[in-house]
């Protein structure tokens, strides 16, 4: 039997050597071909496009690709999905939506569009029903927007919904396990645009509406209004409040400079504008002024990663011999709401945005601290001063923390000098440190209470 073995063997690498696998060394390194069904997907694109159509991707989403695949029947079996401009037709925005016919590819439907581009696309469950619509932002003339959903039922387009819109969300705001379609409207046809920019909005009838699918049928299911005074919104967010209620965040730019922040849930049968005070008709209480927003450069996050969106309210820190007007440092309290517009303060931080971190400041520090800037000459360097100070100025302030950013060649060096430990490493490879000073005020942290109370910005 062993010699059985060994002559099978022997036989094996004699056919291996020989040559008797057909594949030149080239071709066992080409790159591999796609599969048939793919080539087949690609022939029938390229009769689109060798007709005079051209890919137009959506612009703006993460769904940005000129082909999408999705399962939109839920068949089990991805349907392609591909954006086009065709611009001799009297409608030149095209998404075709291809379907698998054995190994070949089909035409199933058509959606066509006039306008300047198709701004976004997604694929949502708007009903129980085991298919997805297509949600479509179209930008057209002037720049505005219209949203709309169309249902793909048995590859039949209907059009569902068309709205223009400032903003929208596709979310669960009424927690029953479907999306919801979240639209911003105003009385003035306002001008939209997407979550890193500025759009503005009409002067009155400011509202946030929520349309359902319901039998088939997209229909407005109740509406509720931003405060008044608002000019442009910043940005619009989903998250969630205390007890994990699903909330839209709207914030805008407020009276002369200010921006406010409404937060719409659903309450007692419909959405709801939880912050807003009935008698001024604004949401007073989440109203952040001009110098505070410049100079913390924070917006509504879930800052202590509990799954809870937090609002932020800055304060200045008094600086002792500060001849300058605006503030350097700030405070900033992290409140949650909740269903009933309740706020609830979650922390107290530092935010240095130039390096990237920020502080928890304990409760105890309140009233009794004092920030300042060390940097080392030539760079490499930048520190930041934590002192105890009351604000009486016939006393120095007494330091008791420092916190480090470390840059260059050195900063290893650095991060190990005497007396001072490491806290994290940054993605540019910068090391970030502290040390304790020696003080008489006991500001109640050791190293491990310095590590747990620091963080670094996410997003950066």
């Amino acid at each position: 039997m062993r010699r059985f073995k060994l002559l099978l063997a022997a036989g094996l690498l004699s056919l291996l050597l020989g040559g008797c696998f057909s594949q030149s060394v080239d071709e066992l390194y080409r790159a591999p071909r796609a599969p048939d069904d793919y080539l087949k997907l690609d022939e029938r694109i390229n009769e689109v496009l060798n007709a005079g159509g051209e890919y137009a991707a959506p612009l703006t989403g993460e769904l940005t690709q000129k082909v999408q695949l999705q399962d939109l029947d839920g068949d089990g079996v991805q349907e392609a999905i591909a954006f086009f401009r065709v611009s001799a037709d009297e409608r030149p925005l095209k998404i075709y939506i291809y379907r698998q016919v054995e190994e070949d590819y089909e035409v199933a439907a058509i959606i066509e569009g006039s306008g300047n581009a198709i701004n976004s696309v997604s694929y949502e469950n708007l009903d129980n029903s085991p298919t997805k619509e297509i949600i479509v932002d179209w930008e057209t003339a002037g720049q505005t927007y219209s949203l709309a959903a169309y249902s793909i039922d048995r590859y039949e387009v209907v059009e569902l919904l068309r709205k223009e819109h400032s903003g929208f969300r596709v979310y669960d705001i009424d927690g029953d396990g479907q999306q919801e379609i979240l639209i911003l409207r105003t009385a003035g046809g306002a001008e939209s645009a997407q979550s890193d920019a500025m759009y503005t909005i009409g002067a009155s009838e400011n509202r946030v509406e929520l349309y359902n699918l319901r039998d088939g049928v997209v229909a407005l299911d109740s509406s509720a209004p931003l405060s008044q005074n608002v000019e442009q919104v910043v940005s619009l967010n989903v998250g969630y409040l205390r007890d994990m209620v699903p909330a839209l965040f709207v914030t805008s730019t407020y009276a002369v400079n200010g921006q406010i922040t409404d937060i719409f849930a659903w309450k007692d049968g419909g959405v709801e504008n939880v912050t807003l005070e009935r008698d001024t008709g604004e949401s007073g209480g989440t109203v952040r002024w001009e110098t505070e927003v410049n100079s913390t450069q924070v917006s509504c996050t879930d800052i202590n990663h509990d799954g809870i969106m937090e609002l932020p309210s800055a304060y200045a820190l008094t600086e002792p011999d500060s001849t300058s007007t605006a503030p350097n440092f700030w405070a900033i309290r992290w409140q949650q709401y909740d269903v009933n517009g309740g706020a609830h303060q979650v922390f107290t931080t530092y935010h240095n945005n130039q390096d990237g971190w920020y502080f928890i400041l304990p409760t105890e520090w309140s009233g009794k601290l004092t920030l300042s800037r060390s940097n080392l000459a030539g760079g490499g360097e930048r520190a930041v001063v934590f002192s105890y100070w009351e604000g009486d100025e016939a006393v120095e302030p007494e330091p008791f923390l420092v916190i480090y950013k470390l840059t260059g060649d050195n900063r290893e060096a650095r991060a190990s000098m005497p007396g001072r430990f490491r806290l994290l490493e940054g993605e540019d490879d910068a090391i970030y440190a502290a040390r304790l000073v020696d003080s008489d005020w006991d500001c109640g942290l050791d190293e491990e209470g310095v590590r747990a109370n620091f963080a670094l910005i996410s997003g950066r």
